[in-house]
């Protein structure tokens, strides 16, 4: 299945990109899927924001000093360029161009230090309710941070850090009391155990990812060979047509593969087939697509600048597959194959093209095998490769 995630760029900037890696082997696409959980809702990040924001400003309103006026006028401006930088990055991958991410990620971190900040100065102000108010807003922020942001587990911590340590860290200088190092030792503690369990989250969505990638794969591919198998075969034709038209298919069948079978045993079968789909791989130019429909059935997807040498091609294969087999303590000496071959023509269907092809290669069987034949030719015209 097509992967309908927007595409996001990595951060340029060296700590951003340390901060979101999720510190495990995982391919471009899963890191982008990663990135994409982070970034796609506005959700928390609205909420969040709005709650320190009527923090802010009940302490601008309670003490209309200069300070709580610019941590009020800080946390509004901040929301205003997260969410602009939001819809922005929602614009560009609507016109399916890869999303910058650096800005969105770094303001992350700076909206947990003002979270930080602004608990600190809350909690320093003498004021019952800001006192009360400000922590409990900053710990349901933590658990958003947790729960939203553990598909990249750097950046979680940090944004935990910035937003909770500064807090623990204040009160035993500002009671000037030691007992309150309990709270700092506290604070150390829920940032391990929070750290623990962010990275616990990541891993158990990242297993998610590879297992529904590899579920997608073996979807679209053939168990035995590792190419393609019908159903991937379908999907890249429904891709390419009707807007490409260089586009041909070769469609192979085995001559005396069943004898094989009779004689050596369905293990024999196994790997002249994979050997089968080595030499196919070795045969074609890299931006053909290869596929196994199942038994001893193989079929080409010939496209690019290269599709005019289809029939050259084709008469290569024939003559790859005959050279000798290692099918364990025996030898085979080589097989046969009958090729059909068809051209897409405008409006062709994927499975119309599919059925010329295997047309053509009756004929090429009918006339003796071991030939390729065209489609919309009589039968007169399938020529035998020497």
């Amino acid at each position: 299945m097509p992967d309908a995630t927007p595409s996001y760029l990595l951060p340029t900037l060296p700590p951003v990109r340390w901060l979101v890696d999720p510190g495990c082997d995982l391919p471009p696409n899963l890191r982008v899927r990663l990135l994409a959980t982070l970034l796609s809702s506005a959700t928390g990040m609205v909420i969040g924001g709005v709650a320190m924001l009527i923090i802010t400003l009940a302490a601008a309103i309670r003490h209309p000093d200069p300070v709580f006026l610019c941590l009020a006028a800080a946390n509004a401006g901040l929301l205003v360029l997260r969410l602009g930088l939001l819809v922005r990055s929602r614009r560009v991958a609507a016109r399916g161009s890869p999303v910058p991410t650096d800005l969105l990620l770094a303001s992350s971190l700076v909206w947990a230090g003002l979270v930080g900040a602004t608990t600190v100065l809350c909690f320093s102000s003498g004021d019952p309710l800001l006192q009360i108010l400000a922590p409990l807003t900053m710990m349901g922020i933590l658990c958003g941070i947790v729960t939203r942001n553990n598909a990249a587990p750097r950046l979680a911590v940090a944004m935990i850090v910035l937003c909770d340590l500064p807090l623990k860290l204040m009160m035993p200088i500002h009671f000037g009391d030691a007992w309150f190092l309990i709270g700092t030792l506290q604070g150390v503690l829920f940032l391990a155990a929070m750290s623990a369990t962010t990275v616990q989250l990541n891993r158990g969505y990242v297993q998610v990812l590879l297992a529904e990638q590899e579920n997608q794969r073996r979807a679209v591919h053939d168990p035995l060979t590792g190419l393609r198998n019908r159903t991937g075969l379908m999907e890249d034709l429904a891709g390419r047509l009707p807007g490409d038209g260089d586009l041909a298919l070769l469609y192979l069948d085995l001559d005396g593969f069943k004898a094989v079978n009779d004689r050596f045993g369905h293990a024999a079968g196994d790997a002249l087939l994979v050997q089968v789909a080595e030499r196919i791989g070795a045969a074609i130019p890299q931006e053909w697509q290869a596929a196994r429909l199942g038994g001893d059935e193989f079929v080409i997807l010939a496209g690019g600048r290269r599709v005019h040498l289809a029939k050259v091609v084709a008469a290569q294969l024939i003559e790859a597959l005959r050279a000798p087999y290692d099918l364990g303590p025996a030898r085979h000496d080589g097989i046969g194959v009958s090729i059909g071959l068809a051209s897409a023509a405008a409006g062709t269907s994927p499975e119309a093209l599919l059925a010329e092809a295997d047309a053509a290669l009756y004929r090429a069987k009918a006339a003796g095998k071991g030939r390729c034949a065209t489609a919309r030719e009589p039968r007169a015209a399938a020529a035998r490769v020497a």
